[in-house]
């Protein structure tokens, strides 16, 4: 049975594992600083068989939004899913060892403004799959290899979240 979670002015957060929540503040990474809206930790690890469901809405000003699955140590980012309005395109990436990755990117994009859609991500022991609004958009291979330690998920930018799920579903 999910626990619903509400910390202040942040929308309900449906949890099917104990986790440590943190919405609100901001986060820095690089050369710019981001507004974070959700993050959650899991020590035990998120990946693999896990699913991480968001739901929610960008505004009629949206120009990106990200979901990171970052790693320990360090805060390394396992998983960089970026959908960008302003270009219409799904950027994937990783920053391991502090540097970016080669960008895969998806011209896929069924991210409409102002208009609420899900994005579910899955991981197996080889990919994650990305699923948006139950249709599966993409899947982009592991690089980060020590998949256990892939324990935080971070939400930023340009998104109202309505909810946000993660559920062990097995491989």
């Amino acid at each position: 049975m999910p626990i619903p979670a509400h910390v202040g002015s942040w929308p309900a957060v449906s949890i099917k594992t104990p986790l440590s929540v943190r919405p609100g503040g901001a986060a820095a990474r690089g050369r710019r600083a981001m507004a974070l809206r959700f993050e959650a930790l899991h020590p035990e690890g998120i990946c693999p068989g896990w699913s991480i469901v968001v739901q929610g809405e960008t505004s009629s000003s949206s120009s990106m939004f990200e979901i990171n699955l970052l790693s320990d140590p360090g805060d390394q980012i396992a998983l960089h899913f970026n959908p960008r309005f302003s270009s219409s395109r799904i950027v994937c990436n990783s920053f391991l060892n502090s540097h970016w990755g080669q960008e895969e990117v998806n011209n896929t994009f069924p991210f409409k403004a102002k208009e609420p859609f899900q994005v579910e991500i899955y991981s197996d022991q080889d990919y994650f799959h990305i699923f948006i609004n139950e249709n599966k958009v993409l899947q982009y291979k592991h690089r980060q290899k020590n998949l256990s330690s892939i324990t935080k998920l971070q939400i930023l930018n340009d998104i109202d979240i309505s909810s946000v799920e993660i559920t062990k579903r097995g491989l």
